[in-house]
């Protein structure tokens, strides 16, 4: 049965912002490798296969060859696909009002549906944890879904957050979702019952994604980056009780859409500005150190094996003109 939870007194966190335009010397540069035709507005590589969403398609490439990419198959879904995260050999789609759609994607790159469930409103992204799946949905908030059946997955209930759910991630047993207008909310999957949030926090804009970054080899606070509203706000959620705004800065778009962190070093999808890259390293004073100017807006971008995917394209909920380019980091 689907249960439908009221949100959570809003804790706010003690916030130090940082409003930090400042351009820094430009120190990391790019050299093209090689492109994957569109139209692709989310992307993800993971191993030797990179993913593309575009529309109702998800398109499977291998990139063992980052000069050579090779398309090895793809999978159409009913609705338009808005994100997804790849676990193993299986990669969850939130795609709009089909809901949680469950493919498998074999050694040779060929996707396989293997299970869905209908979400209450349009699935924007999904998170994993276990045997549990979480789903931003626009209508429900998150929604509990237990997908330890690929085949079979089961709706355990939902959180309604106070604004549109927009993204959600994962980090062992802790889910961390955003809305537009309201912000972040912070959940403990470790806890038994229902789905609750522990901590909510006010952002200062409407972030429409959010990324974390790995855990640190080196003492010093864990980070989130919540992208949108004109900014990047970076929080420090060490302590999830009461996470804190150290940072807030604006990119030269003024209107970034995704990013990845790779250690302290942002890479953000900043629409017609291309591709940026912030250093991290001191949390409170984030600094521009690179850059690439694509043709097109970029859209999403992934970083793995040395290299650089950065999704680009033309429109609004349909993406026209696409491709993916592969590029070299340098130094």
């Amino acid at each position: 049965m689907f249960r439908c939870v009221s949100s959570a007194v809003a804790v706010l966190g003690v916030v130090t912002c940082l409003v930090a335009p400042i351009v820094h010397a430009q120190t990391v540069q790019f050299t093209p490798v090689a492109s994957i035709p569109g139209p692709a507005d989310r992307l993800d590589v993971q191993g030797r296969f990179a993913f593309l969403a575009g529309g109702k398609s998800l398109a499977v490439v291998d990139v063992s060859n980052p000069a050579q990419p090779k398309r090895t198959g793809s999978f159409e879904c009913p609705e338009k696909i808005w994100g997804f995260r790849v676990v193993g050999s299986l990669v969850y789609l939130a795609a709009d009002f089909f809901g949680l759609g469950i493919v498998e994607v074999d050694s040779a790159g060929t996707p396989t549906l293997r299970g869905s469930v209908k979400t209450p409103g349009q699935a924007k992204n999904v998170a994993v944890i276990g045997t549990k799946a979480l789903v931003a949905d626009h209508m429900s908030g998150v929604d509990h879904i237990d997908v330890s059946n690929a085949a079979k997955p089961v709706t355990l209930g939902s959180f309604f957050l106070d604004g549109y759910a927009r993204d959600v991630v994962s980090a062992g047993s802790l889910a961390y979702a955003v809305d537009a207008p309201t912000g972040l909310y912070i959940f403990d999957l470790s806890k038994s019952g229902p789905l609750e949030a522990v901590t909510t926090v006010q952002s200062a804009s409407a972030p429409g994604s959010i990324v974390l970054a790995d855990p640190p080899s080196t003492p010093g606070p864990t980070l989130a980056l919540l992208v949108g509203g004109g900014s990047l706000q970076v929080y420090d959620v060490s302590n999830t009780a009461a996470p804190v705004r150290v940072a807030t800065f604006k990119t030269p778009s003024g209107r970034p859409l995704r990013a990845r962190l790779s250690g302290r070093i942002a890479y953000v999808a900043d629409g017609r500005e291309g591709l940026q890259v912030v250093d991290l390293s001191t949390p409170s004073m984030p600094r521009l150190v690179g850059g690439y100017k694509t043709a097109n807006p970029a859209r999403d971008v992934a970083v793995a094996n040395g290299h650089v995917f950065v999704a680009t394209g033309v429109g609004g909920e349909e993406v026209s003109h696409g491709e993916v380019l592969i590029l070299r980091q340098t130094p």
